[in-house]
């Protein structure tokens, strides 16, 4: 068995990314863009890139239906800046539904947002 992507679903997280061991799934954050390629030639088979998606936009199927495939997601940009994130437009969007608001900032806002917490309870 090997993995076969529904692109409409995905979200661009890379979470699949993250667990595939054999470097079959890669990702490149360029111009704005990030794009998710899978190359089935490097597929161990192992399947961790199913349990991984969060949003259920993988499969496992038969070796033979699986082919290499890619596709591409606008990164969103931060809501206090304005610079982009490491976050899609799309998993921002699914994050908002999910009740995670701090998608919409930059790494550097968000630790900006973090240490102003802190300070507010230690006053």
């Amino acid at each position: 068995m090997r993995p076969a992507f529904d692109w409409e679903r995905c979200i661009g997280c890379g979470a699949c990314v993250r667990v595939c061991r054999g470097g079959a799934l890669s990702y490149r954050d360029e111009n704005g863009r990030r794009t998710i390629t899978f190359e089935p030639r490097l597929c161990d088979g192992d399947l961790l890139c199913v349990e991984a998606c969060p949003v259920n936009a993988v499969r496992g199927v038969p070796n033979h239906e699986s082919g290499e495939s890619s596709a591409t997601f606008e990164l969103a940009r931060c809501e206090n800046c304005g610079k982009l994130t490491e976050f899609t437009l799309k998993e921002v969007e699914w994050g908002r539904k999910m009740g995670h608001f701090d998608l919409f900032l930059c790494s550097t806002c968000r630790r900006l947002k973090s240490a102003q917490k802190i300070g507010e309870g230690l006053e």
